[in-house]
């Protein structure tokens, strides 16, 4: 029966249906047998906690609240157990659980088959969905033909066709120095304004795959550069065009609804919180991704060292609002779909007694108005 419910619940929380529906559409089949007796619980306990609001906040006297924070705290309560909060790493709050210097690790954990392989879960008590928080263009003037994005990438396009002239002039300049004195038509008939003036054009139309073939090196050095040229104006020019998408995919991006499918990442520069679920998603995927700290997801965004952010969806959106505020924009990423659980050590004799008292506490108003009290719209 225990399984039935596990499967049913998590069932529920994934395709958004009530869960009271379905475990009373349940009951209904038939009498249910008595209650099974309740294991015996610990007097005390070590509850592992780390900084993730709006589900762990840490106040300035050092005690903690939030979502999964008060409702632990309520479970606790009912169950009349003491506990002691530690504050852990991401990384350690599995650790713990697996070394057992840890009972109950307390937050938005995510669960996964990989951490059930080390530690338990009780029922999921919230979903949701990955996001992504890209730079914000909510700024009216940003969507205008003369906004501040158009005017931005015009000054990029800008910068980065003064590097390629640039280049361009000083090739321009050793192929004339080399062919100056071969052929007297071909590089300005020794006037060094008009010869350079033709390298330049030679230089310019090979790197375009243009080559009209009017200015053609005589010399083997001449030609040697002429090679080395065409190559290095393929990758100089795959770069522009990719740095190009990349700017214009990460623009149209923050006014779109969303991304609509896996290969939409794979024209940015994405940041994943390391061992997160977000980082779970994008190995899965194949997509490459830059490992940062928690603490660090929206520095790197502002530094532009990444263009998007994936994280939690609830996480994005509290931190967004609270400390960032219309300085980033969080779009829904529709591909992959999130539920937390309570994380204990395996075969933990206090996981029954949790998971009926989820259940109970989710369908409570008491439980609403939590939610809605740190994820207001």
């Amino acid at each position: 029966m225990k399984s039935l419910v596990s499967i049913v619940t998590a069932a529920a929380l994934a395709y958004g249906f009530p869960l009271s529906r379905c475990l009373s559409a349940s009951a209904d089949e038939g009498e249910l047998p008595p209650p099974l007796p309740t294991p015996a619980l610990p007097s005390q306990v070590v509850v592992g906690v780390y900084l993730d609001p709006p589900f762990n906040i840490r106040k300035p006297d050092g005690t903690w609240t939030g979502i999964s924070v008060e409702l632990w705290q309520e479970i606790a309560r009912d169950l009349g157990i003491k506990y002691e909060f530690r504050e852990v790493s991401l990384v350690n709050r599995f650790k713990g659980l697996a070394q057992g210097w840890l009972d109950v690790s307390v937050g938005p954990l995510t669960i996964t088959p990989q951490r059930e392989e080390v530690c338990d879960f009780t029922h999921a008590y919230y979903w949701t969905n990955l996001a992504i928080a890209v730079p914000s263009t909510s700024n009216p003037l940003q969507n205008s033909p003369l906004g501040l994005a158009y005017l931005g990438f015009l000054w990029m396009v800008f910068k980065v066709g003064l590097g390629l002239l640039a280049v361009m002039a000083v090739v321009a300049v050793l192929l004339w120095y080399i062919e100056r004195r071969t052929k007297e038509a071909e590089f300005g008939g020794g006037n060094p304004l008009r010869g350079i003036g033709l390298a330049l054009w030679w230089s310019a139309v090979t790197m375009a795959g243009v080559g009209y073939g009017d200015v053609i090196p005589r010399t083997a050095l001449g030609r040697a550069l002429v090679v080395v040229w065409m190559f290095t104006s393929l990758i100089l020019i795959s770069t522009f065009t990719a740095t190009m998408a990349s700017t214009l995919t990460a623009e149209s991006f923050s006014r779109e609804k969303g991304i609509q499918r896996i290969g939409d990442l794979r024209n940015l520069r994405i940041g994943a919180v390391s061992s997160s679920s977000g980082a779970t998603f994008l190995e899965t995927y194949h997509l490459a991704f830059q490992s940062i700290p928690y603490g660090k997801m929206f520095d790197v965004l502002e530094a532009k060292e990444v263009q998007a952010i994936v994280y939690d969806e609830p996480v994005l959106r509290y931190l967004v609002e609270s400390e960032h505020p219309r300085k980033y924009t969080v779009l829904p990423l529709q591909l992959d779909r999130v539920l937390y659980g309570f994380a204990l050590r395996e075969g933990s004799t206090f996981r029954e007694p949790l998971n009926r008292l989820i259940l109970q506490k989710i369908h409570q108003p008491a439980w609403q108005a939590l939610i809605a009290r740190y994820l207001s719209p």
